[in-house]
């Protein structure tokens, strides 16, 4: 004899088949909306993600523009997170800002608008990495910036670098990435010559002297690229940093700064930068002054403010290659540069340059 069918079974087994279904529309639509992409940096520019940070999710921002709010954009957060989850990084080798907030996922941000006044923004992405969203904007020059959280709302607001400083040194750590500059007792020209420019700029930090570096990490800069930077921050003086060796007499030793003789600035110039740069190196390090030369070299012939290139020491002399090979010896060399910036300034002033 047949039983009646049980009519509920495949009412249950519909319902399964269409949230199912519903489901796999779901996750082909948030699958469309992310890319994964191989990261490249981590926060304070090093290339040293671990194997677990290869793969980031990646969204694309909404800019908005809002007229009637010059000279400051809005990021919406959260009402969860608190000020102090929220972090600000002026990455301006890359006209780059980056915007770390802790305790929120990236995929939040497709929908959330960066509205304002976003005229030097060329676009942007959020960024997950663990339990933090890093918001990467893209500028299209280089930027100061301050921000204040206000009602579920970072304002961020942008200057030029000479609307924020009236003091302005660019210091150009010379070599970088596949370019390794001269190399002995275990030691490179690119990573000694970055060490100075990043001692000059700490022991400047909070002065009235705004530093700027070239390049901040191992990186390949072109010489149009160090020219451009110090154009775009309205550069006052401009500092190059590098080293000697000779291979065929180990026995030289001591500081020399290159400058163009060919261009001439009234008042304060090349000559008179590098005169006090020869005279408070050697002074800090205690050592030997080899003198000025006039030099053909590619950025210092085409700058437009006073500038010169230090040899802070040959690193094929066993002796001056194995100080500059240690830290303290670095901050001799860094103090020896920032004591004539220092002076260089007020020379500026009293020439009127």
């Amino acid at each position: 004899m047949r039983g009646k069918t049980d009519w509920r079974g495949y009412g249950t087994l519909t319902l399964w088949t269409l949230l199912c279904v519903g489901c796999m529309a779901v996750m082909m639509w948030w699958a469309a909306g992310k890319s994964i992409v191989i990261a490249d940096t981590t926060p304070d520019g090093r290339e040293d993600y671990t194997p677990a940070e290869e793969s980031v999710e990646r969204y694309r921002l909404t800019l908005a523009e809002e007229e009637g709010k010059p000279g400051h954009f809005t990021v919406p957060v959260s009402p969860s997170v608190h000020a102090e989850q929220i972090s600000i990084e002026n990455r301006y080798t890359e006209r780059q800002l980056w915007i770390y907030i802790q305790g929120t996922q990236a995929a939040e941000y497709r929908d959330y608008p960066i509205a304002g006044d976003i005229a030097p923004v060329v676009g942007g992405w959020a960024q997950q990495q663990e339990d933090m969203t890093i918001l990467k904007l893209q500028m299209n020059t280089i930027q100061e910036y301050s921000s204040v959280m206000e009602e579920n709302r970072l304002y961020v607001e942008y200057m030029s670098p000479q609307e924020s400083f009236e003091r302005i040194v660019v210091i150009d750590p010379c070599c970088g990435g596949e370019d390794v500059g001269v190399a002995a007792n275990r030691s490179r020209e690119k990573d000694i010559t970055l060490q100075i420019a990043r001692a000059v700029r700490q022991q400047l930090e909070g002065s009235e002297i705004k530093v700027y570096l070239t390049r901040q990490e191992d990186v390949d800069v072109s010489p149009e690229d160090r020219i451009l930077l110090a154009r775009e921050v309205g550069a006052d003086l401009y500092v190059a940093v590098g080293l000697n060796g000779d291979a065929q007499d180990r026995e030289r030793f001591g500081t020399e700064v290159w400058y163009n003789g060919d261009y001439f600035l009234p008042g304060f110039g090349n000559l008179q930068l590098a005169d006090l740069l020869e005279r408070q190196v050697t002074e800090a390090v205690s050592g030997r002054a080899n003198g000025l030369i006039q030099a053909d070299d590619p950025v210092l012939q085409r700058l437009t403010v006073p500038g010169a290139l230090v040899k802070a020491g040959y690193l094929t002399h066993e002796r001056e290659g194995e100080l500059l090979g240690r830290q303290e010896y670095v901050d001799k060399v860094a103090a020896g540069i920032t004591a004539a910036l220092r002076q260089a300034f007020k020379e500026m002033e009293n020439s009127g340059s």
